[in-house]
C-alpha cells in the first residue's frame, strides 16, 4: 500500500505539466537534428583557415577562464557564482539544450519508500527510454509504449482498450512518460522563478556521474492545484549538464521526497525492442 501511495502521489505531483511536457518535447525532437547539424557546420568552417584556428583557440581560453567547458545559445549570461540568482525559464532552457547536445544518458529516481528505478534515454532523433524497477519495467518508443508484468509479458499501452490489465499498463506507462524524462526536470526548474547559487559543493550521491558541481536552491513553491512542489535542491556542473535534483511532492495530506541522480552523459545506451 505505501508503495501505491507513492505511486500515486508521483502521478498528482507531475500530471499537471504533463501536456506541456509533452509539446516542449516534440519541438525539441524536431528542431534537435538541425541544431546539431549547424554546431558542426560552424565547427568546420572555423578550422578551415589559420584565422579561424587561432579565433577557436581564443575562444577555448575565455570559456577556460569563466570556468564553462560548453558554450549553448541558451546558457550564456547563466554565471556561476555563490549568491548569483539565475531566472528559472532561463535555467529550464539551458538545462535541455545541454541535454539534448548528450543525445544520451542514464538517472536513477529514488523516494522516501525506497523505489529506486533506473531510466536509460536517448535522442535519435526521436526520444525513447527504459525504466526498471522492483515493480515495474516500461519501454518508451516516440508516441507507445509497453509494460513489463510480472510473469515477464510486455502490454503495449492502448488508451482504447477496457482490458483491466492493459488500463493498469496505460496509467503507468503514462506516469513514467512524464517523470521519468529528464526534460521535466528542466520544466520543473523553469517554472520556479529564481534559483540561487550556494556554492561548488559534493553531490550527495555516490552514484552521480561527478563528486563535485554548483548548488542551487529555491524556496519558491510550485502550486499545481492538486498538489504543491518544494524544498528545491539542484546540482549542476559548469558544463550545464544535471548531476542530482531533489525535491518534494506533497498532495492529500501526504508528501514524498524524490530525487534524480545522472550517472552518465552522452554513452551507449541500450533500449529493447519489446516486440522483437
Amino acid at each position: 500500500m505505501k508503495r501505491l501511495g507513492v505511486l500515486i502521489i508521483m502521478a498528482l505531483c507531475f500530471l499537471m505539466v504533463a501536456c506541456t511536457t509533452s509539446d516542449k518535447a516534440e519541438s525539441e525532437d524536431i528542431n534537435q537534428q538541425t541544431d546539431v547539424e549547424q554546431r558542426d557546420q560552424g565547427g568546420k568552417e572555423d578550422v578551415n583557415t589559420d584565422e579561424g584556428e587561432e579565433q577557436e583557440s581564443t575562444e577555448d581560453e575565455t570559456e577556460s577562464e569563466v570556468g564553462n567547458n560548453t558554450e549553448y545559445q541558451s546558457c550564456k549570461g547563466i554565471l556561476f557564482s555563490v549568491s548569483q540568482e539565475i531566472e528559472g525559464s532561463v535555467l529550464g532552457d539551458c538545462i535541455v539544450e545541454a541535454m539534448l547536445a548528450q543525445q544520451s544518458g542514464s538517472h536513477i529516481v529514488k523516494d522516501e519508500s525506497g523505489i529506486h528505478t533506473t531510466v536509460d534515454f536517448k535522442w535519435d532523433p526521436h526520444f525513447s527510454l527504459a525504466v526498471d524497477n522492483e515493480e515495474f519495467a516500461v519501454i518508451l518508443k516516440e508516441d507507445t509504449g509497453w509494460m513489463k508484468t510480472l510473469d515477464g509479458r510486455w502490454i503495449q499501452e492502448d488508451p482504447n482498450s477496457n482490458h483491466p490489465e492493459v488500463r493498469m499498463a496505460n496509467t503507468i506507462i503514462q506516469g513514467y512518460r512524464v517523470f521519468a524524462d529528464p526534460r521535466f526536470i528542466a520544466e520543473l526548474l523553469g517554472m520556479v522563478n529564481t534559483w540561487t547559487v550556494v556554492g561548488e559543493e559534493a553531490v550527495p550521491d555516490a552514484e552521480a556521474f561527478t563528486d563535485t558541481a554548483w548548488k542551487l536552491t529555491s524556496d519558491d513553491v510550485i502550486d499545481m492545484q492538486i498538489s504543491v512542489i518544494s524544498d528545491f535542491e539542484f546540482w549542476i556542473t559548469s558544463d550545464y549538464l544535471g548531476a542530482y535534483f531533489v525535491a518534494t511532492g506533497s498532495a492529500g495530506g501526504i508528501s514524498v521526497q524524490t530525487s534524480n541522480t545522472f550517472t552518465q552523459w552522452g554513452d551507449e545506451v541500450d533500449i529493447p525492442d519489446p516486440e522483437q
